[in-house]
């Protein structure tokens, strides 16, 4: 080998080693259930405390989920399996951005499970129960 080839193969080597390199970082970095990857980040990030001056409590911020702010309007029970909250389409594993009433703070919820008339919403600690709603001009007239 001489010449040019020389330097063909050193690069093809080089390359296979960053290859190999970003195989182990990227295996290495995995979530618990190998699902998501947190690479590091290197930002320092300067904040506010928001609590009384002069403590490090933290800050609890209370919002109450009241049933007028989630509205399940409809349920499909194929595959995927789809519902329609507060006139937005999601499936299983999406996240709903629910907005209080006269309140600048929202609350994001994760759809746990769709099931038969009812899901399952989690703030990542509690998981919350809606039903399918109907209104009342939805309701089948009688003959």
């Amino acid at each position: 080998m001489s010449g040019n080839s020389r330097w063909l193969f050193i690069g093809a080597v080089i390359g296979a080693m960053l290859l190999s390199v970003a195989g182990i970082v990227v295996r290495q970095y995995r979530d618990k259930n190998g699902e998501r990857l947190h690479f590091p980040t290197f930002i320092k990030a300067r904040t506010q405390a928001l609590g009384a001056a002069g403590t490090n409590a933290p800050l609890a911020i209370v919002i109450q989920l009241s049933a007028d702010m989630v509205r399940v309007s409809a349920i499909s029970l194929g595959h995927p399996r789809l519902a329609v909250i507060n006139g937005k389409t999601v499936t299983e594993g999406d996240d709903v951005v629910l907005q209080a009433p006269g309140s600048a703070v929202a609350l994001i919820l994760r759809i746990a499970k769709i099931g038969d008339g009812s899901i399952q919403l989690s703030d990542g600690k509690n998981l919350y129960n809606a039903q399918i709603t109907i209104h009342s001009s939805q309701k089948p007239k009688s003959l």
